[in-house]
């Protein structure tokens, strides 16, 4: 390490406020708050459609309350007090699977309109032909190539000689 780069290391503390202070600047802290209130507010919105709308027509339905559905009630003095609460659990998975739907639907809506942005400048480009590109063989094979080469040459030879010495002893 040289003794500008020391120096440099030495003014940590300035070097984080202005990193910090870029990141104030471009905006992500002001996106990150605006994503966490409307986070909240569309997981109170969620939270609502799922506990009193649908959860509710359900148990109208069924004509149960959705803390009735226990499994393996807990009972004191004629209360429940604990056990494997089925309805709250429900309620909660239809809660992840509506939230995760928007999520799907808004990055496929997200994607579809990027893409379709791309598609529609690649379009304006002018079409050039595919340039195929030589496939040059490796290392290894040139070296397997030449031990083929190498072994038919003295399959060759090999097979000359044996001719040659089988057409002189008759």
């Amino acid at each position: 390490m040289t003794r500008k780069e020391l120096e440099e290391k030495k003014h940590f503390v300035k070097k984080s406020y202005s990193d910090a202070k870029k990141v104030v600047l471009r905006g992500n802290m002001f996106m990150l708050a605006i994503g966490l209130l409307l986070g909240a507010s569309f997981g109170a919105l969620v939270s609502s459609l799922a506990n009193d709308i649908i959860m509710s027509a359900i148990t109208r339905a069924i004509r149960l309350n959705v803390n009735d559905w226990i499994l393996w009630p807990l009972v004191n003095n004629g209360k429940v007090e604990g056990g494997i609460y089925i309805g709250r659990f429900l309620s909660a998975l239809l809660q992840f699977v509506i939230v995760s739907s928007f999520i799907f639907v808004g990055l496929l809506i997200t994607f579809t309109i990027k893409n379709s942005i791309d598609y529609h400048k690649a379009k304006k480009q002018p079409i050039e032909e595919e340039k195929v590109e030589e496939v040059k063989p490796t290392t290894e094979e040139l070296i397997l190539e030449e031990l083929r080469k190498m072994n038919l040459e003295m399959l060759k030879s090999k097979n000359t000689t044996t001719k040659t010495t089988k057409t002189s002893t008759k």
